[in-house]
Order: structure tokens, then sequence, then C-alpha cells
């Protein structure tokens, strides 16, 4: 029979060992253990050493006690905004994934584990209860660097399948150039179909530019 080595006084997390406890069902090797907090429990040796069980449930309890009582702030609207941005990017059940989670976005590792660190960043950067979370660069994830609260338009603008145009060194989409120009998004959209270059589609004149067509 293989020698068990011996765990006695060796600490995991808030446990210590204090002795063998008997094997489980399968002959598993178990240790008895006494958490921090007072408390005895029998642990299995390889929840012991691979760190899957750190204390005798109290951290656990602890933990959940505090993300709740805490801040209370868990029936808030910014508190559902950092659950729905994470089940996005973590849960294949979420109708969303797909787009986030599926393609690679995930949520930074200082959000994902602490709503007050999400909190703190939303309230230093202009929340508010109209306002969404915007990625600015859409393919990259959920972090302070690459986030904003925007409204509707704005987020409408920021869509991965929106046309971007360099022009002048400046980039919009499509929709934005044709409000800076004040050029019918519709013809905008037709003449960026038709394959003409950025300089006529933001220069030729609405009223020539359907003369021109209704003579073809």
């Amino acid at each position: 029979m293989p020698k068990i080595n011996d765990l006695t006084g060796q600490r995991f997390g808030k446990l210590t060992v204090i002795s063998r406890a008997e094997n489980d069902k399968n002959g598993k090797a178990r240790w008895n253990c006494r958490c921090d907090c007072g408390n005895f429990c029998i642990v299995s040796r390889s929840n012991l050493k691979s760190g899957n069980v750190k204390s005798c449930g109290c951290s656990t309890k602890e933990f959940q006690s505090n993300s709740h009582k805490t801040h209370g702030m868990r029936y808030t609207r910014l508190y559902k905004t950092w659950n729905n941005m994470k089940d996005r990017c973590n849960n294949p059940k979420c109708h969303a994934y797909a787009n986030y989670g599926g393609r690679g976005i995930k949520v930074c590792k200082e959000w994902q584990e602490n709503f007050m660190n999400f909190y703190d960043w939303a309230m230093q950067n202009g929340y508010s209860d109209s306002l969404t979370i915007d990625r600015i660069n859409v393919n990259k994830g959920y972090c302070p660097e690459n986030c904003q609260w925007a409204n509707t338009r704005q987020q409408s603008n920021n869509r991965r399948n929106n046309h971007f145009i360099e022009y002048h060194g400046k980039v919009h989409t499509l929709k934005e150039w044709s409000e800076i120009f004040r050029i019918p998004y519709v013809d905008m959209k037709s003449r960026t179909k038709d394959g003409w270059p950025i300089e006529k589609i933001l220069n030729t004149p609405v009223k020539h530019y359907r003369t021109s067509v209704a003579k073809l």
C-alpha cells in the first residue's frame, strides 16, 4: 500500500491540518483540519493540495454576505449592468454570448471579481442611468481603458458593422460624415455602394448627384 505523506501541521489557506481522518468511501486520504475561525472540518488530501478547499466554508459565507450587504446595491441599475456584462462574456447560455464571450470578449479581472471596483470607475467616469456601457474598441474587452458611458446614438455609431471612413486624418462612421457634411445618409450609402472615392462622396452636391443619377 502506498505511503501517505503526512500533512499534519501544514497550512492550506485558513486550514491547519491536525491529524489523519478516515478515508472516504473510495479509499482516498482525508485529514482533520482546524480553520482560523475556530471550526473543525474533514478535507480530502486532493482538495487541500489543489487549493480547492481553503476554509471550513466560512470564507464563502463571508464573501456571499459581504457581496450583498457591504455596498447595498444589489438591486440598482448599475449592479444589473455589471451582472449583464459578465453574463454575456462568461455564460454560453446567454442570448448575446455569441457576440461577446463567443468571440473572445472578456471582462478584466479587476471588474470581474469586484463590483465596487466597477462602481468606483463608473462614478468617476460620468455614469448616469440614461447611459449604457460602451467599449471604445469593439474588438477588445471590458476594462477601464476601453470603456466609456454612452447614449444610444453613440452606441449605434460604435457598432462592429459600421462603415468607418478616414478623411483628412479624421475617422468617422458613414452616418457621422453625413451629418458633418449635411448629406442625406441614403445618398452617402448610394455613393459608397457605387464605388465613389471619399473626396467625391463628401464634396459632390446632393442636387448635382441626383440629377446625374436621373440621367443614367
